[in-house]
């Protein structure tokens, strides 16, 4: 009677961690400029679902999520301050996602298919966005889609800059995109 209580407690065991494993992993890609004036190079990239519901933080410079930049400068970042809802996370939230403002050049950041809670997100299309200041009020918000399912994908995101002067303003990011690799 054990032995058999302990298998099927093995199989459900089992059986659990087979339906959270993670699909697979998404790598986001772009190359990063550094603009040298004030007020630039904060950046944040998450994921969110199909209807726009935030998922997770992937990165966001250190200056504006642990360091609280984004209450000293309002600008940097607003959609994902709003998005990520920073301002309750806990600081040990905060310290997970956050780095020193990374170098210039091509960055490769990997998401593992798994939300704020560690759980597998299920096959779907899924947005990602890449948010960064170019100075001050000046922003660019990169925006993609990629399939996340039993087959590799692809995907090119699109600027918007905010204001549409911000175009002109300087380059922080180009060729952003993301790539999909099923785990099986």
């Amino acid at each position: 009677m054990k032995r058999t209580a302990i298998l099927a407690l093995s199989l459900l065991a089992l059986a659990s961690a087979q339906a959270n494993a993670s699909p697979g992993i998404v790598t986001i890609s772009y190359n990063l400029f550094h603009p040298h004036w004030i007020a630039s190079n904060q950046l944040a990239v998450w994921i969110e679902d199909a209807h726009g519901v935030f998922l997770k933080t992937i990165f966001a410079t250190d200056f504006m999520a642990r360091r609280k930049g984004y209450i000293k400068r309002p600008q940097s970042c607003p959609e994902w301050v709003k998005a990520s809802g920073l301002a309750s996370l806990t600081d040990a939230s905060i310290d997970a996602i956050s780095g020193a403002t990374q170098k210039p050049g091509h960055i490769e950041l990997s998401w593992n298919c798994t939300d704020e809670n560690g759980k597998a997100v299920p096959t779907a299309v899924y947005t990602y966005k890449v948010e960064g200041n170019i100075s001050w009020e000046k922003r660019v918000l990169w925006e993609g889609k990629i399939q996340v399912g039993s087959t590799p994908a692809t995907s090119v995101a699109v600027p918007t800059y905010v204001p549409d002067s911000a175009r002109t303003a300087g380059t922080l990011l180009t060729d952003v995109g993301a790539k999909f690799q099923p785990s099986h």
